[in-house]
């Protein structure tokens, strides 16, 4: 964050809540430099400068510098492969029978495929894939990718004029699409069957899907739930990536044991508020309990013991109209959102017990 927002930041907390300058810099000051290393605009955004919070309550605030430490001392590099590659994740799921998004072809330059799917080699058998109508509506996504990024939603190919249709009703030349995957960086593709909400949960948010961020924490080889936030998309946004607050969707706590949503938040750090509504539909969120929440709670948990590499994942799991189903499972899944919307620091003993700490 640049120097005159960090000043403009610090100003607007002594204002607001009484908080002198000298107090804020020696409090970020032992945040950056202590254990929690968080940096300054860490401790505006979490707004750890609130006296509400006790110290021991303001060290429990984990950072991104935090959060790569941690990932690297709970998670086995050689473990790893199954949460940066979807196929492998997918097959991973395939094989010992857990609900999971199929993926019905995989776009292969480097010519792995993945279980059940067809294995397209170029543009061309990517082209003769897309115009089969009984295919829609599909998502394609990169093999390798993040934080919802170069995610294309396909509603369906119109035989005149060989066009793709996407969900938003933009029409897209067919060739044009696939010479664009091909040139595209990210090399591989997977073309995946696009999941139906919930009728409760589509009842409040329209027409799109929503999942939980589920992280879990293994120690001893027992999983165990650490934290769950629910996010929620707005607008013409294709996913649900909430990314602290700058895509504009939703987010909201989740707990851990009812599947109760608790706090339903728009935005980033201090400009972060509340909701009582969703603001498309306008529908209340009041009262609303997740479905199926023990059978997503227990997918997470048979899912995270076939990773025993790594003792700290990030799971993604929709609610959709069949139950739970798996998208994947992260090594670095944005701590920050969760505490942002549960008002807490997440650093308590499962975290200090799989770090070594």
């Amino acid at each position: 964050m640049p120097i005159p927002l960090l000043i403009k930041q610090a100003l607007r907390v002594r204002e607001r809540h009484g908080i002198g300058l000298w107090r804020q810099l020696r409090q970020a000051a032992g945040l950056r430099f202590g254990a929690p290393q968080l940096d300054p605009w860490e401790y505006y955004f979490f707004e750890v400068f609130r006296d509400s919070f006790s110290p021991g309550e303001k060290r429990r605030f984990v950072g991104w510098r935090r959060e790569i430490a941690l990932d690297r001392a709970a998670n086995a590099a050689a473990a790893r492969e199954p949460a940066n590659d979807k196929r492998l994740f997918h097959d991973l799921m395939y094989r010992h029978g857990l609900p999971h998004a199929r993926i019905g072809a995989v776009f292969a330059p480097d010519g792995r495929g993945a279980l059940g799917a067809e294995c397209l080699h170029d543009t061309t058998g990517v082209a003769r894939y897309l115009r089969n109508p009984d295919r829609y509506p599909l998502l394609i996504k990169p093999a390798r990718g993040a934080r919802g990024r170069n995610i294309v939603a396909l509603r369906g190919w119109l035989e005149s004029g060989d066009r793709l249709m996407t969900t938003a009703g933009q029409p897209i030349a067919l060739t044009q699409f696939t010479d664009g995957l091909g040139r595209n960086r990210t090399g591989n593709f997977v073309l995946q069957e696009m999941l139906r909400p919930h009728p409760s949960t589509q009842e409040i948010c329209g027409d799109r899907l929503t999942t939980a961020r589920i992280i879990v924490t293994v120690a001893e080889k027992v999983p165990t739930i650490l934290s769950a936030v629910w996010r929620v998309p707005t607008g013409t946004n294709v996913t649900d990536n909430f990314d602290c607050g700058r895509t504009g969707n939703i987010a909201a706590g989740i707990e851990p044991l009812t599947g109760r949503i608790e706090r339903v938040v728009r935005g980033a750090g201090w400009q972060t508020f509340s909701l009582t509504h969703h603001p498309d539909t306008g529908r209340a969120f009041t009262g609303l309990q997740l479905p199926d929440w023990e059978s997503m709670r227990q997918l997470c948990l048979d899912g995270a013991r076939l990773l025993p590499g790594l003792r700290l994942q990030h799971w993604d799991i929709a609610v959709t109209d069949r139950g739970p189903v798996a998208i994947e499972c992260n090594v670095a899944g944005g701590m920050r959102t969760h505490q942002l919307v549960q008002r807490r620091g997440i650093y308590d003993a499962p975290l200090r017990a799989i770090s070594g700490a």
